[in-house]
């Protein structure tokens, strides 16, 4: 017995994004092609679509959260965190930053401002 999917085979596939998702990975035939932050979702959708039109193929929109971004690419927390150099601090920073001024998610904006206090970067 064959399996014939009622989908094309070429196709741009995506699922919308949860609540906890902090990434979304761009797969193009199976590869890794591109990793954006989760407000910029529609971006990437929009960048798929685009590439498809001129390259028909199997393109993936996958949104993930933290957790699985880490579990997906192999990344393990240190057993002690080290200090934060300026440069990391710099970028930490503004990504928290503009989470909490851009973000459409409440609870991602007041995730942000929470970390963005805990750092000393705003008063309580």
């Amino acid at each position: 017995m064959t399996y014939t999917g009622w989908e094309r085979r070429h196709r741009v596939t995506t699922i919308t994004p949860g609540k906890l998702d902090l990434f979304v990975v761009t797969f193009v035939e199976g590869k890794r092609a591109h990793v954006d932050n989760v407000y910029e979702y529609e971006i990437a959708l929009d960048r798929a679509r685009a590439f498809h039109r001129d390259n028909p193929c199997q393109i993936k929109v996958v949104p993930l959260t933290g957790t699985e971004f880490c579990n997906m690419f192999g990344i393990k927390p240190a057993a002690s965190p080290e200090p934060l150099d300026q440069a990391t601090r710099a970028l930490l920073v503004g990504r928290l930053t503009e989470v909490a001024c851009k973000s459409a998610d409440a609870d991602a904006r007041t995730d942000a401002v929470a970390l963005l206090k805990q750092m000393g970067e705003l008063a309580s």
